[in-house]
């Protein structure tokens, strides 16, 4: 009996295909409403349970609580938007002398590429130089003023959490109708709890990495004398929750900032090396121990999420992707039929890497037997 088309792998796969890019689509346009809802949704999931011990155990309104939570959550991201205009302000006003620096720099390192017999166009003197790092310090003034817009998603943000939070119960409620027995009922409760609790520990565990890792770096940069230490170890401190890029990105803004703002590379040099020390401790004391690995991504999806997320929405899809990602692998554990698909997202356990590594090997044995034998 033959197959019928809509049966076939190329129906399938062109289905699939149609799918994804839909959804892409969806994602790009839909970029302004759809990443202020992800912030929210992200923060509400992991706030959630704890809001929950809060309301039940001190008897407290569930509109007073979510109130009082979603202004906190306001006036700390709006304080922290303040922080770094104040701090960006005063490193701008500092502009003309940077400019003068850089071009001087610039300048040298030209002179010294000429030292070694490396052809420089003769135009590119001290003077061009100057006019060309002159004419592009108003980018820094571009970033102020795109405070003022990031204060308007602010908001919106705020709204969304509000009533992700507060409807709350509507999702659990949902699960009571869907599912019509009390044990699949109970069963679907315990499922979505699990998975929030694991998303709380994460996302709380990361702002207490994140806040580690500032702290470290601000009595580095204080210790090793960098101008603005404050302001740059939060930058890079917040840099760091984009996988891969982050911190490579952060060190490098350090160093040129060290490099122009002193005289020699021993204080570039040590905030380098402050900033690489900071990130190993991070990743092999801090992270384990406070987050686990119970969200863990392979590699491969982490560097995934950061360059697709990019792509879609910018700076906010690089840090949003890889708990999204994490949430989906998360959803997919919990189901039986789905829970295979899962293993796609993860680390591999030593034992299951032994076992494959085990048949390959017998199957390369089997094959290079065959081989002699013809």
């Amino acid at each position: 009996m033959t197959k019928s088309f809509t049966d076939s792998q190329l129906f399938k796969t062109a289905t699939f295909l149609f799918c994804a890019s839909l959804i892409i689509a969806i994602f790009i346009l839909g970029k302004p409403f759809l990443v202020p809802l992800a912030w929210g949704l992200l923060i509400a999931l992991a706030s959630i349970r704890i809001l929950d011990k809060i309301e039940y155990k001190f008897k407290i309104k569930r509109i007073i609580v979510t109130v009082t939570f979603v202004l906190l959550v306001l006036v700390l991201v709006i304080l922290l938007f303040f922080f770094f205009y104040v701090e960006i302000s005063t490193i701008v006003t500092g502009m003309p002398e940077f400019a003068v620096k850089v071009s001087s720099m610039f300048h040298n390192i030209s002179v010294v590429i000429k030292g070694y017999g490396v052809a420089v166009p003769d135009h590119i003197d001290e003077a061009t130089i100057h006019t060309y790092v002159s004419g592009h310090t108003d980018l820094v003034t571009r970033i102020l003023s795109g405070f003022g817009q990031g204060i308007g998603k602010i908001f919106l943000v705020a709204v969304y959490l509000f009533f992700l939070i507060y409807y709350r119960d509507n999702y659990l409620t949902y699960l009571e109708q869907k599912e019509k027995t009390p044990e699949k009922i109970k069963k679907a409760r315990s499922k979505f709890n699990d998975i929030l609790d694991v998303i709380n520990n994460f996302l709380f565990g990361l702002v207490i990495v994140t806040l580690i890792m500032g702290a470290m770096l601000y009595l580095i940069f204080l210790l090793i004398g960098l101008k603005y230490a404050l302001f740059f170890a939060v930058l890079v401190a917040l840099l760091t929750l984009i996988p891969y890029l982050g911190n490579p990105v952060g060190l490098v803004i350090v160093f040129i900032f060290a490099a122009i703002t002193n005289d020699g590379f021993l204080v570039p040099i040590l905030s380098s090396a402050g900033i690489l020390f900071s990130n190993l401790l991070q990743e092999s004391i801090f992270k384990p121990i406070i987050i686990g690995d119970k969200i863990k991504l392979n590699a491969f999806f982490i560097f995934l999420s950061v360059i697709v997320g990019g792509l879609i929405w910018g700076i906010a899809g690089m840090i949003l992707f890889m708990p999204i990602i994490g949430i989906i692998k998360l959803v997919l554990e919990q189901n039986e039929d789905t829970k295979p698909l899962s293993l796609l997202f993860t680390q591999l356990p030593k034992d299951v890497k032994h076992h494959f590594h085990k048949t390959v090997e017998k199957e390369i044995k089997k094959e290079l037997k065959e081989d002699e034998n013809k």
